[in-house]
């Protein structure tokens, strides 16, 4: 099962979009969460994730993650410079 099951418009809702942002723009590393599949046809999938510490709106600090999913075969393609993979945002997460 993937996980970020919110959108980018609901994660800013609930910190803004400084804090979305800064989710965004750091760099993501593997989760270790490997090989499930769910709705995804039968491809592995790795899991990918960054985050930032950020404040709901309630003041309450919470963590703001963002997950990206890629094949094996789009991790192998990139060879030694993971820039050259297409990372596309597959959900947000506000914990």
């Amino acid at each position: 099962m993937q996980k970020g099951n919110l959108t980018r418009e609901e994660a800013i809702a609930i910190v803004g979009l400084d804090s979305v942002e800064k989710a965004e723009n750091e760099n993501c590393e593997p989760t270790n969460r490997v090989g499930y599949n769910g709705a995804c046809q039968g491809d592995e999938l790795i899991e990918w994730s960054a985050g930032a510490v950020a404040k709901d709106q309630d003041g309450t600090e919470v963590v703001v993650k963002v997950y990206y999913y890629t094949t094996q075969d789009e991790i192998d393609a990139a060879g030694d410079d993971l820039s050259n993979v297409d990372w596309v945002i597959s959900g947000y997460e506000v914990f």
